[in-house]
């Protein structure tokens, strides 16, 4: 069976840092001694913690949106109000529909067409706003619709068994050739672990493992990296 490539969607085919920064510089402007990578990795902590409560809609989304903000503020020593974090993501949101693809990952995604090589993509979020980025990304070019698998519309979500398994099974793959391509180590690169894909971690962010024993079979710290290595696999 051939090789298939399983990429994941924020910030591994697009850089989330751009519509982040665009968006605190039109709400924030004021604080410019906060470093803006910190700030951002802490909205995801925050925001990672309570994932699997806004997927089950226990915690509203705009709930979630204010708990990341206003714990990442405080973390670096401000405090924001709740509506300062309403405003800072009504302006991310609006930025994140202008993304583009990391340049790299769209010589990949032509590569791999040009080969014939399947690939997809496996995405936590909203069914809605991960299309409207997808859209965005014009990344049905490269991947069809009926390749792209949202965790709210499959009904699980990474780093779920359950949603790898759904994945191979839909797309008669198995782990054994499955590599699955993502920035998050706790959703993709523990869950592929866990389901017996291969991982391929972009940690171009410099993110620490949370777990010691999980290593992934490969790790890029760069998309030029992440390039060579794929034409290198594939």
């Amino acid at each position: 069976m051939m090789k298939a490539l399983f990429f994941d969607l924020d910030d591994t085919l697009y850089d989330q840092l751009q519509p982040f920064q665009e968006a605190y510089d039109r709400t924030f402007s004021a604080i410019t001694d906060i470093p803006i990578l910190d700030l951002f990795k802490k909205s995801r902590e925050y925001s990672d913690k309570v994932f699997t409560l806004t997927e089950s809609g226990k915690m509203p989304l705009e709930e979630m949106h204010q708990y990341r903000m206003i714990n990442a503020f405080q973390d670096l020593g401000y405090t924001i109000t709740a509506e300062e974090a309403d405003a800072f993501q009504s302006a991310y949101k609006e930025q994140q529909y202008k993304v583009s693809l990391i340049p790299e990952m769209k010589r990949i995604l032509h590569y791999l067409s040009s080969k014939g090589i399947p690939a997809y993509v496996i995405t936590n979020g909203p069914s809605s706003h991960q299309w409207l980025k997808l859209e965005s990304l014009e990344l049905f070019h490269f991947i069809p619709k009926t390749n792209i698998f949202i965790s709210s519309e499959v009904g699980y979500a990474k780093p779920q068994k359950e949603l790898f398994d759904y994945v191979n099974t839909q797309t008669n793959t198995t782990g054994a050739i499955s590599y699955m391509v993502g920035d998050s180590f706790e959703n993709d690169m523990i869950g592929a672990k866990n389901a017996g894909w291969n991982s391929i971690w972009v940690n171009t962010k410099n993110k620490l493992r949370t777990i010691e024993t999980i290593h992934p079979h490969y790790e890029t710290n760069s998309y030029q990296q992440l390039e060579d290595l794929i034409r290198l696999i594939f």
